[in-house]
């Protein structure tokens, strides 16, 4: 199948090109729970290692950025991008192969070295510092990120691509930064890294209410798709409001610890529920409406951002009150 050009897509400069083709404003689902694994490190194993951390950040952006693409292309040779009709911006993937703005062949080159070179990251952190369980959870991230819509399993396909989402970007990522750093497995990282994995899945969520055609079209039987709208509105509000009530429940508990000034601050994240509130009123109101749901799409993505941030923040106090 040939690209067609969609629009009136302009050719942009090579950098922007390239940012856009690699969806990195997006890699923010990456920074979060790889902060978060770091910030907790420090808090409740006294460990951090700035080269380590920085190594860590790479190597799993290099992936997330390898899953994006492969995404793209995937979904380009099935056809799934030419049946999407709508211009929202969050949705129906980067357009680039669409729009004839890079050749399907560099895109799969470029994507696959990402791929590799992230491999080749953690491999490294694997021999070079002895941490085993990290090449458990590494290749995890890899099955993912190539089969999430390649051949032959195409996990998006088959109604649990939103899982793996929610689980890869929140409990991996979380957990192998926390593990790189503290040399060993704790609870606490696994359970603060629940909501914001839930909210990534949110994010995938909703930008998967105006592809529903076109994932029909091609038989991407995403779990949205397969629920319907109805449905699939309400889990998406249980999965924002489950974020929140996690939250909630590790403050009083003390989850992470015992100081009770240094447990409530992670609640500063509460401060994020304007993003959550204006989010779930424009997709009651516009579910259908490619267009009209935007700022629902845009909503989602500012609160995993703002969950995230202020979550970490609350930690960091922690972690600097608790030395």
């Amino acid at each position: 199948m040939t690209a067609t050009p969609v629009g009136d897509l302009a050719r942009p400069p090579f950098l922007l090109l390239w940012l856009k083709t690699m969806r990195v404003p997006f890699l923010q689902a990456t920074f979060v729970p790889v902060i978060l694994g770091g910030v907790l490190a420090l808090q409740l194993a006294h460990a951090f290692s700035l080269a380590t951390f920085l190594l860590t950040l790479l190597g799993a952006s290099l992936i997330h950025i390898a899953t994006n693409m492969f995404n793209d292309y995937f979904d380009f040779k099935s056809g799934n991008d030419f049946h999407v009709k709508h211009q929202n911006p969050f949705a129906g993937g980067g357009r680039v192969l669409t729009a004839g703005l890079v050749k399907p062949s560099t895109h799969l080159l470029v994507s696959s070295m990402c791929l590799f070179l992230g491999c080749l990251i953690g491999l490294y952190l694997v021999f070079a510092l002895s941490l085993p369980y990290l090449f458990v959870l590494g290749v995890i991230g890899v099955i993912s990120s190539y089969f999430y819509v390649g051949p032959p399993f195409r996990f998006a396909y088959r109604g649990i691509g939103e899982v793996i989402v929610g689980i890869n970007f929140g409990p991996v990522m979380t957990l192998g930064a926390y593990y790189v750093q503290a040399r060993t497995f704790v609870w606490e990282p696994l359970l603060a890294s629940i909501p914001v994995g839930l909210l990534v899945a949110a994010i995938l969520w909703i930008n998967e209410f105006p592809d529903m055609d076109a994932d029909g079209a091609v038989g991407k039987r995403t779990l949205v798709l397969r629920l319907g709208y109805s449905r699939s509105i309400a889990v998406y509000v249980g999965m924002v409001v489950a974020a929140y009530l996690l939250l909630i429940v590790y403050a009083l508990l003390a989850v992470f610890s015992l100081v009770p000034i240094t447990s409530l601050a992670s609640l500063v994240a509460l401060l994020s529920l304007p993003f959550a509130m204006r989010a779930v009123k424009v997709l009651r109101a516009n579910y259908k409406d490619p267009h009209a749901i935007i700022p629902a799409n845009a909503n989602t993505i500012f609160l995993h951002l703002a969950f995230g941030i202020l979550a970490i923040l609350g930690f960091t106090v922690g972690a600097v009150l608790g030395f």
